[in-house]
């Protein structure tokens, strides 16, 4: 009987950009294959609106994806990591790139309430 060695686990990144000079982490780690969720509530409109384009061509480019989950938060993932249907129905990105909801929104709900 074969023995196999059991994956790393992935290690997911988390970010809170204060200037476009973070953008180059989030690419690193992406093309690494690492998940990166972007806090983005600190950040200035124009400095949330670069670090979006930035990182959208950097995940389409490899086959990623970007993916808002609550006000400001924002899944930034690589290429192999499935992001479920219901946070793109449920989270939806409004007309300043945020997700419109309450300051206060639980990354995870509770389905069974």
């Amino acid at each position: 009987m074969a023995v196999h060695a059991l994956p790393a686990p992935m290690r997911v990144h988390m970010m809170s950009p204060l200037s476009f000079n973070d953008a180059q982490e989030v690419g690193d780690r992406i093309k690494t294959g690492s998940p990166v969720f972007m806090d983005l509530r600190s950040a200035d409109q124009q400095l949330v609106e670069r670090l979006r384009d930035f990182v959208g061509g950097v995940t389409s480019a490899l086959g990623g994806s970007v993916t808002d989950v609550a006000h400001g938060i924002v899944l930034v993932a690589p290429p192999g990591v499935a992001v479920s249907s219901a946070a793109h129905s449920e989270f939806g990105a409004g007309s300043n790139g945020l997700a419109d909801h309450s300051p206060v929104t639980p990354l995870f709900r509770n389905r069974s309430a």
